[in-house]
């Protein structure tokens, strides 16, 4: 699967180091968030969670861990192809440059699967 953010209408930016976009966000700022997901063909999604993290993340018996809050939730089976989420987040008060994350976690049936990682970083200014 393939998960590509934009945050307040800024697009990804595409990094060949292997590390997510990043977008510098003020505490206090409402963000409008929008993440375009792409299922491959040979897989069947059963469950999507995007969310916040504050560093770590990953899959647990009941869903994801270490994402508050979860912005979204899709119980549903997702089709292959592409489909887009919007968001709407806060920033919490935080500290000049702290991270937070934009994260996902998905399950699957057929492979089996449970995947969790991030889509971008937050960085506080």
């Amino acid at each position: 699967m393939t998960f590509t953010p934009s945050v307040n209408g800024k697009p990804a930016a595409r990094r060949n180091d292997g590390h997510v976009p990043s977008y510098r966000v003020h505490p206090g700022e409402t963000l409008v968030i929008r993440v375009a997901v792409t299922v491959p063909e040979h897989l069947t999604v059963t469950a999507l969670w995007l969310g916040i993290s504050q560093g770590t993340w990953g899959n647990g018996p009941n869903g994801p861990v270490g994402m508050n809050p979860v912005l979204a939730h899709d119980r549903q089976p997702l089709p292959t192809g592409s489909r887009t989420f919007r968001l709407r987040w806060r920033v919490p008060q935080r500290r000049p440059g702290a991270s937070l994350y934009l994260t996902f976690a998905w399950s699957s049936r057929q492979p089996p699967a449970s995947v969790s990682g991030p889509v971008a970083q937050l960085i506080l200014t």
